[in-house]
C-alpha cells in the first residue's frame, strides 16, 4: 500500500464515522497537493447546517488525532449537480441519468463515453452510447460522473440582437483602445 493509500486509509476509517453520526454519505476522499477534499452528501441532498456541523465535527477530530502529517488545506463540499460516481450503490442511483465514463487504457473503443446509464450491479455498469449499449466492469472504469443539461449553448457573437458592442473583432477594439489602426 502507498503512503497516501494509508493516509487515505486512515482519514477515511476517521471520517465516516462522523459522517455516519449525521447521517451523511462519505462520497469521496482526496488528498492532493496538500488539499485534503471530502465530498459528503444526504438523502434528498446535502443542507448547507449539516455541512458546518460536518466540517466542525471534521476539524475537531483533526486537531485531536492529526491523521495528516505538516500543513494542509481541509475542504468539505457537497457532490454538486454533476456527481462523481464511485462506487456501485452510486451507480445504482444514479440509473437513468446521463453519465461520463472515462476507461482505463487497457479497454477496447473510445476511452470516454457518454450515455444513459441503463443497469448496474456489483459487477459493472451498462450504457447507451449512440446507438449501442457498452458494458463495463468497474475496474475498467478509470472516474465516472453524472452529467448535467446545462441548457441551450449561447449564439457566437454574444448579442441576441445581432450587433455588436462598439463594432468590429476583439482585436479592432483593444486596437481602437490604444489609438492605433485595426
Amino acid at each position: 500500500m502507498s503512503k497516501e493509500s494509508a493516509l487515505i486509509s486512515r482519514v477515511t476509517s476517521l471520517i465516516e464515522p462522523i459522517a455516519d453520526d449525521f447521517q451523511c454519505e462519505l462520497v469521496d476522499i482526496d488528498y492532493n497537493n496538500g488539499v485534503l477534499k471530502l465530498i459528503i452528501d444526504e438523502p434528498g441532498g446535502l443542507n448547507s447546517q449539516t455541512l458546518v456541523d460536518v466540517t466542525k465535527a471534521v476539524s475537531r477530530m483533526i486537531d485531536a488525532e492529526d491523521p495528516i502529517p505538516g500543513r494542509f488545506t481541509l475542504e468539505i463540499t457537497s457532490p454538486g449537480v454533476e456527481r462523481p460516481l464511485k462506487k456501485p450503490d452510486h451507480f445504482r442511483r444514479s440509473i437513468g441519468e446521463t453519465i461520463s465514463v472515462k476507461t482505463t487504457p487497457d479497454v477496447e473503443g473510445d476511452r470516454r463515453l457518454d450515455g444513459e446509464l441503463l443497469t448496474a450491479d456489483e459487477y459493472g455498469i451498462t450504457l447507451t452510447v449512440g446507438d449501442t449499449e457498452r458494458t463495463l466492469r468497474y475496474g475498467e472504469i478509470r472516474s465516472a460522473r453524472t452529467t448535467y443539461a446545462w441548457g441551450p449553448t449561447p449564439k457566437k457573437g454574444g448579442q441576441k440582437n445581432g450587433s455588436s458592442k462598439g463594432g468590429g473583432t476583439k482585436a479592432s477594439q483593444n486596437a481602437k483602445k490604444k489609438g492605433q489602426p485595426a
